[in-house]
C-alpha cells in the first residue's frame, strides 16, 4: 500500500535527474517500491513507453513483478501506446492469461477507440480467450463498423463463451 503522508515527517518525493538513474529501478522493480514508482513516473513523463512496457513484460515473465506496480504503471500511462513494438508487448501480455493480462484488458478498455484497428484484429485470433476479451474491450467504443464485423463473425464463431460476449455486444449496440 502507498505510504500515507505524515505532516510531522519530512517528506521528500524522489525525482530522477536522468534516464540512467531511473532505469536502475525499472530494470529491477523489486529494489524499492517508492523509487520504482518514481522511476515509472519518470519514464512516462519522458515518453519512454517502450522501455517501461518491455521491462514490465520481462518482470512478468520472470514472475518477479508485484501486481500493484503493474497496475500503477498502466493507470499512470498518459497515452495509449500505438507503436508497433508497444503493441507487440501488449499482445504478449494478453496471451499470458493471468491477472496481468486481465489488468491489460481493463487498460485497453480505456484505449478502445484509439486502438480500435488492433482490437478488431484480435477478433480473428485463434485463441478464444483473446477473441472474448477483444469483444469485451470493443464494448467501450461501439460503432457501426464493429457491429457489422461482429455480426459477420458470430455466424462462424465456435466458442460459446465468445458467442455470448458477441451477443452482449450486439444487445448493447442495438438498444
Amino acid at each position: 500500500m502507498f505510504k500515507k503522508h505524515n505532516p510531522d515527517e519530512e517528506y521528500h518525493i524522489k525525482r530522477f535527474n536522468d534516464f540512467d538513474e531511473a532505469r536502475i529501478f525499472i530494470e529491477d522493480m523489486n529494489r524499492d517500491k517508492e523509487l520504482t514508482i518514481a522511476a515509472i513516473d519518470y519514464m512516462i513523463s519522458h515518453k519512454e513507453y517502450y522501455f517501461l512496457l518491455k521491462n514490465l513484460y520481462r518482470h512478468i515473465k520472470e514472475k518477479n513483478l508485484r501486481r500493484e506496480i503493474f497496475e500503477y504503471a498502466l493507470l499512470s500511462l498518459d497515452i495509449c501506446p500505438k507503436r508497433e513494438e508497444d503493441i507487440k508487448i501488449i499482445m504478449e501480455i494478453l496471451q499470458m492469461k493471468n491477472s496481468f493480462s486481465e489488468d491489460m484488458v481493463e487498460f485497453l478498455k480505456g484505449c478502445s477507440c484509439q486502438l480500435k484497428d488492433f482490437i478488431l484484429g484480435l477478433l480473428e485470433n485463434k485463441d478464444p480467450y483473446i477473441r472474448k476479451n477483444a469483444v469485451s474491450i470493443l464494448m467501450h467504443c461501439p460503432d457501426e463498423k464493429t457491429k457489422n464485423k461482429i455480426k459477420l463473425l458470430i455466424k462462424k464463431e465456435e466458442s460459446s463463451e465468445v458467442k455470448d460476449e458477441m451477443r452482449k455486444f450486439l444487445d448493447i449496440v442495438n438498444d
